[in-house]
């Protein structure tokens, strides 16, 4: 289709851990990288979750009311509505659950951290470093932890599961650096 530019959730996911990657290799790193990098972290992990939860329809990422509101109108033939993402710690909790080796604690904690960024209602914002590195660091363990909880293929291509242990690795490697700076 000539003229469109055409993504997916894995190209997404892939972008988002390449854009996480230049921002923490910023030299030196500025406040703007360290907002940048905690939003691209959340930006891969929420792709990396719905990958792994998308059904063969991709009804399973989709906020309940809006499924219901899609289904209805599909049935009676009706223009079919734009359904909204369901909030990311539900699809975090429907993927991993209360047990699963992943410290939700730091997850919720990225989640409301990069909202106050991308909703930025304040004059000015402190965040603790280390907190941004820990929570970083966590959103990598999750996404590959989402590879192997997936409900069905979690790549489109075959070069995509080296691309995203190259991507995690550059990552990790890059965090410890910055945890011992």
């Amino acid at each position: 289709m000539e003229g469109y530019i055409r993504f997916d959730r894995f190209i997404d996911l892939e972008t988002s851990l390449e854009q996480l990657l230049a921002q923490i290799q910023g030299e030196p790193m500025t406040a703007t990288c360290w907002k940048w990098s905690l939003i691209a972290a959340h930006s891969a992990l929420q792709g990396a979750v719905c990958i792994a939860l998308r059904g063969s329809a991709g009804f399973d990422t989709w906020k309940p009311s809006h499924l219901k509101k899609w289904l209805a109108a599909y049935e009676n033939s009706e223009d079919l509505p734009d359904p909204q993402l369901g909030f990311f710690m539900e699809l975090f909790d429907r993927l991993f659950g209360k047990k699963s080796g992943i410290n939700r604690d730091l997850i919720s904690w990225l989640n409301e951290s990069r909202n106050k960024f991308i909703h930025f209602n304040t004059d000015q914002l402190s965040i603790e470093r280390k907190s941004i590195i820990s929570a970083i660091d966590e959103s990598v363990t999750a996404i590959i932890e989402a590879t192997t909880r997936s409900q069905g293929n979690f790549f489109y291509g075959e070069q995509q599961p080296q691309r995203l242990e190259l991507l995690c690795h550059s990552i990790r490697a890059r965090l410890r650096i910055l945890a011992d700076a």
